[in-house]
């Protein structure tokens, strides 16, 4: 089913009759916070910390891109009803004598059967420079997986542990770098899986020329183990390969998809004319160890779509078993990241894979008086416990003309299919 909102209201009305409620998709929306200023962003991430109805919420701000301050957290013990007083998050931004250091908190994933409780930290550094300066993008990011509070760097190549006396020495700025994509995915028997972006061994300049790696934690050891690396020929993604999440098929294969880049002057492009502006998969068919040679992501029936070089995640509904995928597919190529509107959510077929074209629901698009920057795009996404609603918080940035840098936070409340 593909559905669209052409004037969208600022509250949806449920879309089914309730005789054929339980077969259809619906959504509504809210305004859920507001905007952090008359030209900055508030963002928000929620996600359960335990295995009943725990939420945490981190919350942050921005008035430029990627230049994220004032992180601060609240918990709610009754699955969002109630909230207690914030706690501001100490040291995530510093500045430093031999530079800038930021250590971003990152998404939760609890895992019931083994009672541990995952967050995925990453830690970016601009050595020399003041923080959050992206004149020249040589900084430097790495992965840190916290379990239970005992954080473990990811390492999938040999390299000097991070030393906080020396927070910038260059051996370790030049090894295991990692952008840590969405969220960390956990199998029933406790074997825990995450997507990173890596880097060629000696490659001077990382930005824009990543590949991935996939990351497993051995249950019974604790040891965390990376598998081969994968890259993207620079005239198909002039970008790499980014922001990577991981599912676990229902045959225990594990779906990686990333986003790309169609973005042309990349002076390690050679051909800009074959760039693409898709999403790229990889497969792992041996629980992790290995991954597959990257592909493009296509339709069941083996059309293409397009999609910019934007975010996207996926659920698995406890309600009907499906795997769903919340991305931006848009029906005109895109110029690298934009437009960032409609966001989609689809089927994924499990055995393809590939994406079913008939199950696509449009979750949100751009409404008379958007500015077409707008962004429907950097959503966090749960399963509501409780309902088995999907919930998306989004920040929409570039809502108000006259603002673009103003976004507020919406709640969308996706109610699915029982089959």
């Amino acid at each position: 089913m593909n559905t669209r909102f052409p004037n969208l209201l600022l509250w949806l009305s449920w879309l089914s009759l309730a005789g054929c409620a339980s077969q259809k998709t619906t959504v509504k929306i809210k305004p859920y916070y507001p905007a952090a200023g008359e030209n900055a962003s508030q963002w928000i991430s929620v996600a359960y910390i335990d295995d009943l109805f725990t939420r945490q919420e981190i919350h942050r701000t921005s008035s430029e891109s990627d230049s994220y301050l004032n992180f601060q957290k609240r918990i709610s013990g009754n699955n969002g009803k109630t909230w207690s007083d914030f706690i501001p998050l100490q040291r995530v931004t510093q500045q430093l004598p031999g530079g800038g250091l930021a250590t971003f908190p990152g998404d939760y994933t609890f895992d019931p059967n083994k009672k541990i409780l995952y967050q995925v930290i990453m830690r970016r550094q601009f050595p020399g420079k003041e923080l959050y300066d992206f004149k020249v993008l040589d900084y430097v990011d790495h992965t840190i997986v916290s379990e239970n509070g005992r954080e473990v760097e990811l390492k999938y190549e040999a390299g000097p542990d991070y030393d906080v006396q020396n927070p910038f020495d260059s051996t370790y700025l030049k090894t295991n770098r990692a952008y840590f994509g969405q969220r960390l995915t956990v199998a029933p028997d406790g074997t825990a899986y995450l997507p990173l972006v890596c880097f060629r061994k000696g490659q001077e300049v990382g930005i824009n020329q990543g590949g991935i790696v996939l990351m497993r934690r051995d249950p019974a050891s604790g040891s965390w183990n990376a598998s081969n690396q994968q890259y993207i020929s620079p005239n198909l993604s002039s970008r790499g390969l980014l922001e990577p999440e991981a599912a676990i098929l229902e045959n225990g294969n594990i779906l990686i998809v990333c986003r790309g880049s169609n973005v042309k002057g990349q002076k390690h492009t050679t051909d800009p004319d074959s760039l693409q502006a898709r999403k790229w998969y990889l497969i792992s068919k041996d629980q992790g160890r290995t991954i597959s040679e990257v592909q493009e992501l296509k339709y069941t029936d083996g059309s293409r779509f397009f999609s910019p070089s934007s975010i996207h995640s996926f659920v698995r509904s406890t309600k009907n078993k499906k795997l769903y995928w919340v991305a931006n597919i848009v029906e005109n190529e895109p110029q690298g990241n934009s437009p960032r509107y409609p966001l989609c959510l689809v089927e994924i077929d499990e055995q393809i894979p590939g994406v079913l074209k008939e199950s696509m629901v449009i979750i949100d698009d751009r409404q008379t008086g958007d500015d077409k920057k707008l962004q429907l795009s950097n959503f966090s996404l749960i399963e509501d416990r409780q309902t088995k609603n999907l919930e998306l918080l989004i920040t929409k940035i570039g809502q108000v003309q006259d603002h673009p840098g103003k976004g507020a936070v919406f709640k969308y409340k996706i109610r699915l299919p029982r089959k």
